[in-house]
Protein backbone atom coordinates (compact mmCIF):
# COMPACT_ATOMS: atom_id res chain seq x y z
CA UNK A 1 0.00 0.00 0.00
CA UNK A 2 2.71 1.75 0.75
CA UNK A 3 4.38 2.01 -2.43
CA UNK A 4 1.12 2.44 -4.22
CA UNK A 5 1.23 5.83 -2.20
CA UNK A 6 4.41 6.62 -3.12
CA UNK A 7 3.79 6.06 -6.72
CA UNK A 8 0.49 8.13 -6.45
CA UNK A 9 2.58 11.25 -4.55
CA UNK A 10 0.33 10.92 -1.99
CA UNK A 11 3.57 9.95 0.43
CA UNK A 12 6.66 12.14 -0.06
CA UNK A 13 10.27 12.16 1.60
CA UNK A 14 12.49 14.66 2.46
CA UNK A 15 15.97 14.85 4.13
CA UNK A 16 17.35 18.18 5.33
CA UNK A 17 20.74 18.71 6.61
CA UNK A 18 21.19 21.34 8.86
CA UNK A 19 24.59 23.45 10.62
CA UNK A 20 22.83 23.00 14.19
CA UNK A 21 23.05 21.31 17.37
CA UNK A 22 20.55 18.73 18.14
CA UNK A 23 19.48 20.14 21.29
CA UNK A 24 19.09 23.73 20.01
CA UNK A 25 16.91 22.67 17.02
CA UNK A 26 14.76 20.30 19.49
CA UNK A 27 13.97 23.50 21.61
CA UNK A 28 13.50 25.87 18.97
CA UNK A 29 11.12 23.36 17.26
CA UNK A 30 9.05 22.99 20.23
CA UNK A 31 8.73 27.01 20.04
CA UNK A 32 7.51 26.67 16.31
CA UNK A 33 5.02 24.04 17.09
CA UNK A 34 1.71 23.77 19.11
CA UNK A 35 1.83 20.57 21.51
CA UNK A 36 -1.90 19.04 20.05
CA UNK A 37 -3.57 15.83 19.06
CA UNK A 38 -3.62 15.85 15.48
CA UNK A 39 -6.03 13.31 15.18
CA UNK A 40 -8.68 13.90 12.48
CA UNK A 41 -11.52 14.70 14.51
CA UNK A 42 -9.39 16.56 17.26
CA UNK A 43 -8.35 18.65 14.28
CA UNK A 44 -11.47 20.35 13.38
CA UNK A 45 -10.63 23.09 16.56
CA UNK A 46 -7.56 24.08 15.15
CA UNK A 47 -9.13 27.39 13.47
CA UNK A 48 -10.60 29.00 17.25
CA UNK A 49 -6.42 28.84 18.98
CA UNK A 50 -4.85 31.95 18.81
CA UNK A 51 -1.29 30.91 18.90
CA UNK A 52 0.78 32.18 15.81
CA UNK A 53 2.20 28.98 15.23
CA UNK A 54 1.80 27.28 11.50
CA UNK A 55 2.19 23.68 13.18
CA UNK A 56 0.69 21.28 15.90
CA UNK A 57 1.29 18.36 16.63
CA UNK A 58 4.08 16.44 19.03
CA UNK A 59 7.55 17.25 19.00
CA UNK A 60 10.06 14.74 20.87
CA UNK A 61 13.98 14.62 21.57
CA UNK A 62 14.40 11.54 19.10
CA UNK A 63 10.96 12.08 16.27
CA UNK A 64 8.51 14.52 15.64
CA UNK A 65 4.83 14.15 14.31
CA UNK A 66 2.87 17.22 12.78
CA UNK A 67 0.91 19.05 10.54
CA UNK A 68 -0.03 22.76 9.56
CA UNK A 69 -2.83 24.12 11.31
CA UNK A 70 -5.97 25.09 10.05
CA UNK A 71 -7.12 28.85 10.00
CA UNK A 72 -10.04 30.58 9.44
CA UNK A 73 -10.76 31.19 5.73
CA UNK A 74 -7.99 29.57 5.09
CA UNK A 75 -8.93 28.00 1.27
CA UNK A 76 -6.08 25.19 1.29
CA UNK A 77 -7.46 22.63 2.72
CA UNK A 78 -4.34 20.68 4.86
CA UNK A 79 -4.61 16.57 5.52
CA UNK A 80 -0.40 15.66 5.10
CA UNK A 81 1.28 14.48 8.26
CA UNK A 82 4.85 14.95 8.47
CA UNK A 83 6.75 12.28 10.61
CA UNK A 84 10.11 12.26 11.14
CA UNK A 85 13.44 11.50 13.28
CA UNK A 86 16.57 13.53 14.00
CA UNK A 87 20.40 12.79 14.37
CA UNK A 88 23.70 14.47 14.99
CA UNK A 89 26.12 13.69 12.51
CA UNK A 90 28.86 15.71 13.90
CA UNK A 91 28.19 19.35 13.42
CA UNK A 92 25.27 18.74 11.06
CA UNK A 93 21.84 17.27 12.08
CA UNK A 94 20.03 15.62 9.72
CA UNK A 95 16.36 15.15 9.51
CA UNK A 96 14.48 12.39 7.53
CA UNK A 97 10.97 13.22 7.25
CA UNK A 98 8.30 11.20 5.81
CA UNK A 99 4.75 13.30 3.98
CA UNK A 100 1.91 11.36 4.57
CA UNK A 101 -1.17 12.92 2.48
CA UNK A 102 -3.25 10.21 2.40
CA UNK A 103 -6.27 9.81 4.88
CA UNK A 104 -7.43 6.79 6.15
CA UNK A 105 -11.04 8.15 6.21
CA UNK A 106 -11.04 7.80 2.18
CA UNK A 107 -10.71 4.27 2.13
CA UNK A 108 -14.33 3.73 2.83
CA UNK A 109 -15.32 6.74 0.52
CA UNK A 110 -13.79 5.11 -2.31
CA UNK A 111 -14.81 1.63 -1.69
CA UNK A 112 -18.65 3.28 -1.51
CA UNK A 113 -18.14 4.88 -4.62
CA UNK A 114 -16.98 2.28 -6.77
CA UNK A 115 -20.01 0.46 -5.49
CA UNK A 116 -22.17 3.06 -6.54
CA UNK A 117 -20.37 3.47 -10.13
CA UNK A 118 -20.04 -0.26 -10.51
CA UNK A 119 -23.78 -0.72 -9.99
CA UNK A 120 -25.40 2.12 -12.53
CA UNK A 121 -22.76 0.94 -14.71
CA UNK A 122 -24.26 -2.52 -14.68
CA UNK A 123 -27.45 -1.79 -14.72
CA UNK A 124 -27.08 0.67 -17.67
CA UNK A 125 -25.29 -2.01 -19.95
CA UNK A 126 -27.48 -4.74 -18.65
CA UNK A 127 -30.71 -3.30 -20.09
CA UNK A 128 -31.55 -5.08 -23.36
CA UNK A 129 -31.95 -2.16 -25.90
CA UNK A 130 -29.59 0.56 -25.31
CA UNK A 131 -31.17 4.25 -26.73
CA UNK A 132 -29.10 7.62 -26.94
CA UNK A 133 -30.90 8.42 -23.81
CA UNK A 134 -29.08 5.61 -22.26
CA UNK A 135 -25.97 6.32 -23.77
CA UNK A 136 -25.53 10.08 -22.40
CA UNK A 137 -26.62 9.17 -19.06
CA UNK A 138 -23.93 6.05 -19.07
CA UNK A 139 -21.02 8.73 -20.64
CA UNK A 140 -22.42 11.53 -17.74
CA UNK A 141 -21.95 8.56 -14.62
CA UNK A 142 -18.73 8.28 -16.38
CA UNK A 143 -17.54 11.61 -16.43
CA UNK A 144 -19.15 11.90 -12.31
CA UNK A 145 -17.19 9.03 -11.67
CA UNK A 146 -13.61 10.76 -12.69
CA UNK A 147 -14.60 13.92 -11.14
CA UNK A 148 -15.51 12.06 -7.83
CA UNK A 149 -12.43 10.30 -7.27
CA UNK A 150 -9.80 12.97 -9.47
CA UNK A 151 -10.66 15.73 -7.18
CA UNK A 152 -9.72 14.08 -3.34
CA UNK A 153 -6.87 12.78 -5.36
CA UNK A 154 -5.78 16.00 -6.29
CA UNK A 155 -6.76 17.54 -3.03
CA UNK A 156 -4.19 15.29 -1.35
CA UNK A 157 -1.67 15.36 -3.53
CA UNK A 158 -1.27 19.17 -3.26
CA UNK A 159 -1.57 18.95 0.55
CA UNK A 160 1.56 16.66 0.78
CA UNK A 161 3.41 19.09 -1.92
CA UNK A 162 2.33 21.98 0.24
CA UNK A 163 3.45 20.75 3.24
CA UNK A 164 6.78 19.62 1.94
CA UNK A 165 7.42 23.31 1.04
CA UNK A 166 6.61 24.49 3.96
CA UNK A 167 8.34 22.46 6.51
CA UNK A 168 11.55 22.74 3.99
CA UNK A 169 11.02 26.42 4.34
CA UNK A 170 10.29 26.71 7.93
CA UNK A 171 13.28 24.33 9.37
CA UNK A 172 15.75 26.36 7.19
CA UNK A 173 14.27 29.40 8.94
CA UNK A 174 14.19 27.99 12.29
CA UNK A 175 17.82 27.78 12.48
CA UNK A 176 18.96 31.00 10.69
CA UNK A 177 16.90 33.08 13.94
Amino acid sequence: MKRFLERLKLIEYLTTELEIQKNEFVKNFKNHVDERNIDFFFGAFDAFSSSKNEFIGHVDYDHFKIKRRRRFFDMNINFAIAKGNYRQKGERLIIKTEINGFIGMMIPFYIILILFYSISILVIFMSDNMNSNEAIFASFIFFHAIIMFGIPYFVMRRSTQRLKHELERELYYMTKK
